[in-house]
């Protein structure tokens, strides 16, 4: 699979920061009809300071004029009650479809209804808001499991005393979905080192969140080597405050999840960095966009849509490059 760089040209527009990809468009012409007015969806995202959505939005902007969409993006910046802003200024604006990332999954309820009550569709990223017309997620359990995995091999083969392996997890455990990913993490690490020590549970999902939680666990736990976190951005937060500690690559093992360019840069380069799981977040820009209109055209559906992913280690990480 083809690593995709950053290459998102968006442009900023309105007090909530939204992001407008404009399409070429007839204004007389029917929404979405190839040539036509396009479709105008709003995206409000968890913050996109996580370069896992930069990476998302990439796909949306490589594939939107195929299905002729205009996209509105909005930074939640870890804030609920801006997405829920955020969507009633969707509606305000007359947006064909809102899909929500949503930091808070109870938060945008009433907001979704409003948006129901216009006419609007609404999708559900990652966690279900109650009463989406159409879910697109992921297997939280098991997407954590697979990194823990990762991360329990290599204290596997690292440690002959599974004491040894002085482990510290950084997830979100106040979001439904985030703490059952975090379960994921434990479970898949302590199946194959039962006997490891935990060090530490902490809360983040972004850089900055990653690299403080570190940098506290160390002060107490100068021995910390291993740190399976929820996502690439707590991972490379994670990363800078090791490498600040002297940490050396071969002595500590850190793992994330969504296979961000620059984990996969760690990952070939050989450093503490040895192991993400690829959801495909760039592909996952056609996938927005095919969901998106098919609520638009077609209505709710009940059934949700599931995204695949693929652990990537030293092992397989030339197939990105």
């Amino acid at each position: 699979m083809k690593t995709h760089m950053r290459r998102v040209g968006i442009m900023m527009v309105s007090a909530l920061l939204a992001v407008s990809l404009p399409g070429c468009s007839k204004k007389e012409a029917a929404p979405g009809v190839s040539g036509g007015k396009p479709f105008r969806v709003g995206f409000t995202v968890q913050d996109l300071t996580i370069p896992y959505f930069i990476s998302v939005i990439d796909g949306i902007n490589d594939h939107r004029a195929a299905y002729n969409v205009e996209l509105l993006v909005h930074d939640g910046k870890s804030d609920a009650s801006s997405q829920v802003t955020a969507i009633e200024n969707f509606i305000t604006q007359g947006v064909d479809a809102i899909v929500i990332c949503p930091i808070d999954p109870v938060a945008p309820e009433a907001a979704v209804k409003e948006a129901q009550a216009a006419g609007i569709p609404v999708i559900s990223w990652s966690e279900l808001v109650k009463g989406s017309d159409a879910f697109l997620t992921l297997k939280q359990h098991e997407y954590g499991y697979t990194a823990g995995k990762i991360a329990g091999e290599w204290a596997a083969r690292k440690f002959t005393n599974q004491a040894d392996a002085k482990v510290m997890f950084v997830y979100v455990p106040e979001v439904e979905a985030l703490a059952e990913r975090g379960q994921g993490l434990k479970d898949g690490f302590l199946e194959l080192v039962p006997g490891a020590t935990i060090v530490a549970e902490q809360a983040g999902n972004t850089p900055e969140a990653g690299m403080k939680a570190v940098e506290t666990v160390l002060i107490k736990n100068p021995g910390l080597n291993v740190i399976v976190a929820c996502n690439d951005a707590v991972a490379l937060g994670a990363y800078e405050a090791m490498a600040a500690a002297g940490k050396k690559a071969g002595d500590v093992c850190i793992v994330g999840l969504d296979a961000t360019p620059e984990a996969l840069n760690k990952i070939r380069d050989n450093t503490m960095l040895v192991g993400t799981v690829d959801i495909g977040a760039y592909e996952q820009g056609e996938l927005f966009l095919r969901v998106s209109t098919d609520a638009i055209k077609n209505g709710p559906s009940s059934e949700p849509v599931y995204v695949d992913f693929i652990p990537v280690t030293q092992g397989n990480i030339s197939n990105y490059f």
